[in-house]
């Protein structure tokens, strides 16, 4: 019988031959591995950098709950390294290593088979098992090149990419060339030190020594701006006035696993996952687990939006608050969805007042899978009633989960379909993730405010919505 990891398939679009691949996932890997690392490193190494690959595909993986590739939205990941990650097919690799072919491709192919289903995982999801060619002497923290923090992206002091060819790079500049490559005015006569008025001035660079923002002559540059603009390997770098020498530390962005390192640590003897938890914090090694089709939603993390809360919301004729039936609603929905396999959370669970911004700020905060935000209308006119649901223009995730939850809500509730449409909100448009707003029934129409008044009405419409969850993630 074929491994449960062989039947895993994901779908890749190589963007330079501009194709369309469907594969299995351990087949990815080994190409992945081998667009990624030279395939002359150590064994170890290389079985480092299997997990990282096959972790990153996991992450964006549809059938893991993750968004696929951004810029590919049919794929799960595209070829492209700058986006998701490279791969290399068997042609290429044969060019590649040419009279190696043989000798390369079973290394990598054993490191693959020796990791296989193995993922690095915090709180038991797949991690961003970011990667870069050598950092120098220091990792990154993720903020200091993301702009958010990531707690198993934190930086590392690490001398094991010493031997590197990366771990320092000079480039000399004479004072023209300077002045037209950054397009700046100052005065030449200066002496070598480290702050020159009217050169070099107003540093500011990170714990691990990387340029955050620099000021060159008359203008200020971000660290990746210089870096660009000289082609230095990395914002790790310093310099001396004779020309001007920019002398750069490592290779790449410094997030994550710094692959001399691996290299140099497997050399010392290190195993897989001692180089892989030196370099990511926090994190566990286990195995993928595919969500089977009698439990679609395991693993998947949702939060529910039950609106405002407290006194600021809308009351029916009756009195009824729109707060309390959100509110109800979301608890019977989070309970049956926890007993699906879902980790649920809520962006309130009393009634009281949480503004949108900060619900939005929790959404994010958690980066969940999928956003479902629960409210109740309100119209002038009484007799206006119906369900509808909500999604942000453009997203085409948010469409597909809105169109299912609706069907469902309309098929059990029998109130008018107000149909599944667009809508430029606030907690659609601001949440990083497929996200939709239902309005379950119209709270001032009399006779669906009475049917929101019983617990049974709510646990049918916490059942619908949970149908439409569960069938959007069975298609």
């Amino acid at each position: 019988m074929a491994k449960e990891s062989e039947m895993l398939s994901i779908k890749l679009y190589n963007v330079q031959k501009q194709e369309a691949r469907i594969m299995g996932l351990e087949e990815y890997v080994v190409g992945a591995v081998a667009a990624s690392m030279p395939a002359e490193f150590p064994r170890e190494a290389l079985k480092a950098q299997a997990i990282c690959c096959r972790t990153l595909a996991a992450k964006r993986m549809r059938i893991f709950g993750g968004s696929g590739c951004r810029r590919q939205q049919e794929f799960d990941v595209c070829s492209d390294s700058n986006h998701c990650q490279g791969f290399l097919d068997v042609e290429e690799r044969q060019k590649l290593w040419q009279s190696s072919y043989e000798e390369y491709s079973d290394k990598i192919h054993q490191a693959v088979e020796e990791t296989r289903e193995m993922v690095l995982l915090y709180n038991d999801r797949p991690i961003e098992a970011v990667f870069h060619p050598a950092c120098g002497g220091y990792t990154e923290d993720s903020e200091n090149v993301w702009g958010n923090r990531v707690s198993y992206l934190r930086r590392v002091e690490c001398i094991y990419c010493k031997d590197s060819p990366y771990w320092k790079t000079t480039r000399t500049f004479s004072i023209k060339t300077l002045k037209k490559k950054l397009g700046i005015n100052f005065d030449d006569n200066q002496v070598d030190k480290k702050e020159i008025p009217g050169l070099i001035h107003k540093i500011n660079s990170t714990a691990a020594g990387r340029i955050k923002s620099i000021k060159i002559g008359d203008m200020l540059f971000d660290g990746d701006e210089v870096r660009n603009l000289l082609n230095l390997p990395s914002t790790r770098f310093a310099w001396k006035v004779s020309s001007i020498c920019f002398q750069a530390m490592g290779l790449g962005h410094g997030l994550g696993m710094c692959q001399h390192g691996a290299r140099g640590m497997a050399l010392l003897g290190f195993p897989v996952d001692e180089i892989l938890k030196f370099y990511f914090t926090g994190v566990e090694i286990g195995s993928l687990e595919k969500p089977t089709i009698s439990k679609p939603l395991k693993g998947k993390v949702i939060v529910l939006d039950p609106g405002h809360g407290g006194d600021s919301g809308s009351t029916g004729p009756m009195g009824l608050s729109e707060g309390y039936v959100n509110l109800e609603i979301a608890k019977v929905l989070a309970e049956c969805l926890e007993r699906e396999g879902a980790a649920v959370y809520l962006t309130r669970d009393k009634n009281e007042f949480k503004s949108l911004a900060e619900r939005v700020r929790l959404s994010n905060q958690i980066k969940p899978d999928i956003t479902v935000s629960i409210h109740q209308n309100v119209f002038n006119d009484d007799r206006a009633g119906g369900t509808e649901t909500f999604y942000y223009p453009g997203d085409a995730e948010g469409k597909r989960l809105a169109e299912h939850i609706q069907r469902n809500l309309v098929c059990s509730l029998m109130l008018c379909d107000l149909g599944a449409k667009e809508a430029d909100l606030y907690v659609l448009r601001e949440t990083n993730n497929p996200s939709v707003l239902v309005n379950v029934a119209f709270l001032s129409n009399p006779e669906e405010e009475k049917l929101l008044s019983e617990p049974e009405f709510r646990h049918r419409a916490a059942a619908a919505i949970i149908e439409g969850i569960v069938s959007y993630y069975q298609k």
